[in-house]
């Protein structure tokens, strides 16, 4: 198997696998890579990203910064980054986040001090579908001009701004947190002070402070209030070249965790970092159904895995790209789990809720949602097998099945399995090196 699936491999076999066992170098943080990516580019002077994410996220932020005239060069393990003053920037642009909504949306607040911006996809299905309304309303708030597609305002999307932007705007983070970042970005270029109103909740709290370190690494005062409801952007300061190192992403983290604890296995996890996955949340939720975890240092982890799984509820707001992973190895638990918290991961790549559920009814394992929470019945006899997935676009929902295919008892197959690497290229080739079954296939057998 190559290195990172090929995207003629048109699915993926998933066979029964008895025991996990290697080492592994975590990859890196999609959100914190597209973060360094925007914030380097956007900065005037020489910046460095250690240790940068390899998805397609990751592709599809640098491209589009190299469009707003940002250079990049490798340095051995290294990114360097020569930025530019977005002030500067007089002439229209067009950008394609591909099926990244992170991408999209810290991009959408940028344009909001650019001339004239427009943005498309190739992904219709899936980004192209998902509502942008949050975005469109805050940014028109601030007296940014903004044209979209329907009363859902999808892509494409078309913006227009004269610079004299409003100090004021209100956005409801109900759907996504990701609109308060990119207003965060926003805040980062204008001239004047920007004050933000979260009119709502903010469904994953944690992506917000990573947006906020990054800012502050370079340079950028923010304030926010007890409740992490209203926020305050300096306009005085100004942007600065710094250095950037990444850490570990939450998604692949927490599939990898959530696949080696429901095997047998001892696996070693180098580069672990634990702020995007809940400061504590799923490794204790992971410690508190039946993983063993042993940690060396502050970045390496042991983890000894057993078939035998403890069922457990799990706030998803803590750590939301780790819910298709976590409800995936609650599958095999002894018991009901379940997933609350969890309405804004139904706007993700795919509905984390229904289209996972779609795919978890094929395989026989049994569960039942809410609006904002999804209920896993468990079955620690793993399931049959034989059928074939549709993983919806979503890295997270193929990493989720993959786990639950190493315990069925006849082959698992699914459908455009390159999509991991929107965030782990390697994943299969990875978890492949540890012992698990896994084959790309062209066409069916």
């Amino acid at each position: 198997m190559s290195k990172r699936i090929d995207k003629d491999s048109k699915f993926v076999e998933v066979i029964y696998s008895k025991r996990l066992q290697g080492t592994l170098n975590l990859p890196a943080s999609k959100s914190s890579s597209t973060r360094a990516l925007l914030t380097s580019s956007i900065t005037s002077g020489k910046s460095i990203i250690r240790n940068i994410a390899t998805g397609f996220n990751t592709i599809a932020m640098k491209s589009n910064c190299e469009r707003l005239g940002a250079a990049f060069k490798e340095d051995k393990n290294n990114l360097i980054v020569n930025g530019i003053d977005v002030s500067s920037i007089n002439q229209p642009l067009e950008f394609n986040p591909g099926n990244s909504g992170v991408v999209l949306r810290l991009l959408m607040g940028v344009a909001g001090f650019l001339p004239e911006t427009k943005f498309i996809t190739d992904y219709h299905a899936s980004l192209g579908f998902r509502s942008q309304t949050e975005m469109v309303n805050a940014l028109c708030m601030l007296n940014v001009q903004c044209r979209a597609l329907g009363e859902e305002h999808r892509l494409p999307i078309r913006i227009k701004s004269d610079r004299k932007l409003n100090d004021y705007t209100e956005v409801s983070c109900r759907k996504s947190s990701q609109f308060l970042s990119g207003l965060l970005y926003l805040g980062a270029v204008m001239d004047n002070d920007l004050t933000i109103k979260v009119v709502d909740k903010i469904t994953a709290p944690s992506m917000v402070h990573t947006t906020i370190n990054n800012l502050k690494k370079a340079g950028i005062r923010i304030e926010y209030d007890n409740d992490f409801r209203e926020f305050f952007v300096h306009g005085r300061c100004r942007l600065q070249a710094s250095d950037f190192t990444v850490g570990a992403d939450p998604a692949s983290t927490a599939a990898i965790l959530a696949l080696c604890g429901s095997l047998e296995s001892e696996v070693q996890l180098n580069g672990f970092f634990e702020e995007e996955l809940g400061n504590g949340a799923v490794i204790q939720y992971l410690i508190d159904t039946g993983t063993n975890l042993e940690f060396i240092g502050n970045e390496t982890i042991i983890i000894r895995g057993s078939t035998e799984i403890r069922p457990l509820d799990f706030d998803g707001s803590l750590a939301p790209d780790a819910v298709p992973a976590l409800a995936a190895r609650a599958s095999l638990a002894s018991g009901t789990s379940i997933f609350y918290n969890i309405e804004h991961i139904r706007y993700k790549e795919s509905d984390r809720i229904s289209d996972f559920r779609k795919e978890l009814s094929k395989l026989g394992v049994k569960s039942d949602e809410k609006h904002d929470q999804l209920i896993i019945h468990g079955n620690p006899k793993g399931y049959k097998g034989r059928v074939v997935l549709d993983g919806h676009y979503d890295h997270g929902l193929i990493m989720g099945l993959t786990t639950i295919g190493l315990h069925c008892s006849e082959p698992v197959i699914i459908k455009e399995p390159f999509h991991v690497g929107q965030t782990y290229p390697e994943y299969f080739s990875e978890i492949r090196s540890l012992g698990a079954k896994v084959n790309e296939l062209a066409k069916l057998k």
